[in-house]
């Protein structure tokens, strides 16, 4: 049996900085970094990687507290970028190295109804209040946005200290500096279970039967970490439930270059907006999607390939149809029960979670890793430890604040896919209908003290017969799980 002093369970963006830092941190200690070569499903490869803390701006994040607490991180990791680029970059060689493509532009089409002007106006705020430089654009006039004619921005702002990376081109990067350290072991395979003996971390177990000793692990598998968890159930009852934020992205290959910079609207129908983005050799990168689920989605479907396409040659560049295909690419960001991450040691000795990251994941990286790094080396961590791994879910709304955001997201989702409807009267009928729907839903869950958040809503409704007595159950769980003792 191989011994580690400590181990990292998952190898995407989180876990790679995570053990990157720690080997800088103490350079004596032995490490083992977890995880399937292949990354399948893992939401950091398929990820468009867009260093974006005012783009993902939502009007609902600046009205809590907590959605104040993840701007400000995001806002610390967004300052550690460069710094941190190049320290990695000063260990690789030059045709290895990563690099910022600069600059975000945030633009608005109206294609998603009232949500897209509000979240706009929250990014204006956010701005506004951080002081972040930033430059309002003829909508007209972006490079390489080359929308249909009803589909035409009324707005655009840009934010010059955004920008993007490239996701693959970091995961290489990471696995290069990780790989030239001697104490570092990059161990191809899946964490399955946790060897606790007396309430501490012994070891790990893989689900090819391999076992690793350590007395400290990392959890930061993204939405695997949750199958782990479900191995010790009484600490897993005292976390919040992770579930799967599956995406679909694009890249394609354009005759000559297109965009300069990341091109995206604001968040929008449950989803990262619409965005895309430059790659090296005329290559251009697209996401849009983001259907929540309680599995993985190990492929992208027939609906979403369409539906992405049709976004990306109507709302972004009509020319873009004489484009080849190079991918399509699938992936699943960790989404906690009540949207907000975990991060922190846990009451299982030597036990640390990273995740439930959401669409930050890989943007956070740098300051996560090194923030977890330093806690686990005794060291003062670098944020504020606002979201523990257990806790009882956050409740983000009331009840009729959740109804109201969902109806809203609802509603985008009925524009963007192109509903028709008659004009006149019909205004009141559409939201009616949602509206209804969104009523018998949060009924039948019942739930008043942990008002389940919109996004999470698609599961239920998916199957209501399955998913509604699953979050009864599991609110009653939360709810024993933090009863005073008798």
């Amino acid at each position: 049996m191989n011994t580690y002093d400590i181990v990292v369970a998952g190898n995407g963006a989180l876990g790679l900085a995570t053990a990157r830092a720690l080997s800088l941190q103490d350079p004596a200690l032995r490490i083992a970094v977890v995880g399937p070569a292949a990354r399948p499903g893992g939401a950091s490869g398929a990820a468009g990687a867009m260093l974006g803390c005012y783009g993902e701006v939502t009007a609902p994040l600046l009205r809590t507290a907590p959605g104040r607490a993840k701007l400000a991180k995001g806002m610390l990791a967004a300052r550690l970028w460069p710094s941190w680029l190049e320290e990695m970059n000063s260990v690789l060689p030059a045709h290895e190295q990563v690099h910022i493509n600069p600059g975000t532009i945030v633009f608005s089409n109206a294609k998603s109804g009232t949500i897209e002007d509000e979240n706009y106006a929250a990014i204006q705020q956010a701005v506004k209040e951080g002081g972040e430089p930033c430059e309002e654009l003829d909508p007209n006039q972006v490079p390489g946005l080359n929308p249909a004619e009803d589909c035409r921005p009324k707005r655009a702002l840009f934010l010059p200290r955004e920008g993007s990376v490239d996701a693959s081109r970091l995961l290489r990067a990471l696995t290069l500096v990780l790989e030239q350290s001697p104490k570092v072991s990059l161990v191809d395979g899946t964490v399955k279970a946790l060897e606790v003996h007396g309430g501490r971390v012994a070891g790990v177990r893989l689900e090819d039967g391999r076992t690793i000793a350590t007395p400290r692990v990392v959890l930061a598998m993204g939405v695997g970490t949750q199958a782990v968890l479900d191995e010790l159930p009484d600490l897993a009852r005292r976390i919040p439930r992770i579930f799967c934020g599956g995406g679909t992205s694009l890249v394609l290959q354009a005759a000559k270059p297109s965009l300069q910079h990341v091109v995206r609207t604001p968040n929008r129908a449950f989803a990262c907006g619409l965005h895309g983005l430059p790659r090296a050799g005329n290559q251009l990168y697209f996401g849009a999607t983001n259907i929540l689920m309680a599995r993985p989605m190990l492929r992208t479907t027939p609906a979403d390939m369409f539906f992405l396409l049709e976004c990306v040659l109507e709302q972004i560049d009509q020319d873009l149809c004489a484009a080849q295909l190079v991918a399509w690419q699938a992936g699943n960001r960790p989404v906690t029960v009540d949207t907000c991450p975990l991060i922190g040691p846990t009451s299982v000795d030597g036990l640390w979670l990273l995740t439930g990251t959401y669409r930050d994941g890989l943007f956070l990286s740098p300051l996560l890793g090194q923030h977890v790094a330093r806690r686990l080396c005794g060291q003062p961590g670098l944020v504020n430890e606002d979201f523990p791994p257990e806790r009882k879910p956050i409740s983000l709304y009331t009840l009729a604040e959740a109804r109201s955001e969902a109806l809203k997201h609802y509603l985008a989702m009925g524009w963007e896919h192109g509903i028709r409807l008659p004009k006149v009267g019909w205004h009141r009928a559409f939201p009616r209908f949602y509206q209804q729907m969104l009523d018998s839903l949060y009924e039948a869950l019942g739930e008043e003290e942990f008002v389940l958040p919109p996004e999470l809503l698609a599961i239920v409704d998916s199957n209501r017969a399955a998913m509604v007595p699953f979050f009864r159950n599991y609110y009653a769980e939360v709810r024993k799980a933090w009863a005073p003792a008798a």
